[in-house]
């Protein structure tokens, strides 16, 4: 029996772990299936290091829908058979067996595949497929090693917009922990899986998967088979970008700590948890379906920022009918209510995302509108500002 551990909770009260019971299994239709993607630490796919993305992307083939729940690198957990440890651990502790097994035990989700990549098997994925774009909402600068560069070292320096990056830059944007956080770096691997998801559709790769299906074994280690590529392929080809939907573990479902040997950790909040995880995975409701239609007019200098505001609006679950451009600059972005019958719940969620006063909540109620609220990005708009909130 593995020994139990003490960890000691930000308010300095020491606790001892022993070995929690397993979860009880989140219940999920028979066709919905759950793939973990990990991305190793290792450049190459020989060396299997620690798994500091983990992500468990459940497919719902009937809508077809995407629920994507990133797992922190940090979360302390129990490896049936080995203790407690850092989830990234568990991959190169006892393989995929383990890794599957530490999911199913601590969050109650049966994995049915997984596949790992590396950085190297990254770079030539996203370059292959010719780069993938994404909507960048806070200011990002780091330098990371690069041996292919005269100075040994390579810069990422983007502005909020909307990218398009190749395969080194998609990666250090995914990697990047320059005064940023690990919640914050689900965030941006989430939109490189959902921009790849996108590239994978334009440049037409589903049909071409069974003679792309040695080289794709090179770059990615997996328990999925060629079948089961091509089936996962085919949903794809028919998935609206509206309905991937994105979740972490994070906020009140994870609380930080220090291990026995002194190392941050993050335990879970069972109370919490688990009522995250249910939500996560379930299929987002169909975008006609949902409660909110939100139009976008970017009145803010910069040209791109509309989409960039869409995309952060189809995060948070709205519908986005249109992103138009302003005929001229407006000095502050505004909250227009086109409701009947307004609440104050969804308003205020607006105002949080924006960093916006009652002043600038306009109501306009307005009979059979096609939208419930129409966003005006002012030049004060502040793309950071919803990711700072989260």
């Amino acid at each position: 029996m593995p020994t139990p551990v003490v960890v000691t909770r930000t308010d300095s009260i020491t606790t001892t772990l022993t070995g929690p019971e397993s979860v009880v299994l989140i219940g999920q239709p028979q066709n919905v299936r759950n793939i973990l993607l990990l991305g190793s630490d290792q450049p190459d796919m020989d060396s299997i290091g620690r798994t500091d993305t983990m992500v468990i992307a459940t497919i719902h083939p009937e809508t077809p829908s995407v629920s994507l729940l990133s797992i922190p690198r940090d979360f302390y957990a129990w490896m049936p058979g080995v203790g407690f440890g850092k989830i990234n651990t568990a991959f190169s502790t006892g393989g995929p067996a383990l890794a599957k097994a530490t999911i199913r035990h601590n969050f109650g989700v049966h994995v049915d595949y997984y596949a790992r990549v590396g950085y190297d098997s990254f770079v030539q994925i996203v370059d292959a497929l010719g780069g993938v774009t994404v909507a960048v909402e806070c200011p990002l600068q780091d330098i990371f090693p690069d041996p292919e560069s005269p100075t040994g070292r390579i810069a990422i320096n983007l502005e909020p917009g909307i990218h398009h990056l190749d395969g080194k830059h998609a990666l250090m944007y995914t990697r990047s922990r320059w005064d940023t956080s690990d919640f914050d770096r689900h965030r941006r691997q989430q939109q490189v899986l959902r921009g790849l998801s996108q590239q994978i559709r334009s440049v037409g790769v589903v049909p071409k998967i069974p003679s792309l299906w040695g080289a794709l074994r090179e770059t990615v280690a997996t328990d999925l088979d060629l079948d089961g590529v091509i089936r996962l392929g085919a949903i794809g080809l028919q998935l609206d970008p509206a309905n991937v939907k994105s979740r972490f573990v994070g906020g009140g479902a994870v609380e930080a700590a220090r291990g026995p040997d002194g190392m941050y950790i993050l335990l879970p909040v069972e109370e919490n948890l688990q009522s995250v995880v249910r939500e996560a995975l379930a299929p987002p409701p169909p975008v006609e379906a949902r409660a909110h239609r939100v139009e976008v007019i970017n009145a803010n200098p910069h040209e791109g920022w509309g989409r960039v505001a869409a995309e952060r609006l189809r995060w948070e679950g709205f519908a986005v009918v249109a992103v138009d451009r302003a005929q001229e600059i407006q000095p502050r972005t505004q909250i227009v209510d086109l409701r009947t019958t307004p609440d104050n719940w969804v308003v205020q969620r607006l105002m949080r995302l924006y960093g916006r006063g009652r002043d600038d909540v306009l109501s306009q109620p307005t009979e059979d509108s096609d939208v419930q609220f129409r966003i005006i990005l002012g030049a004060d708009y502040d793309p950071c500002v919803a990711v700072r909130g989260r």
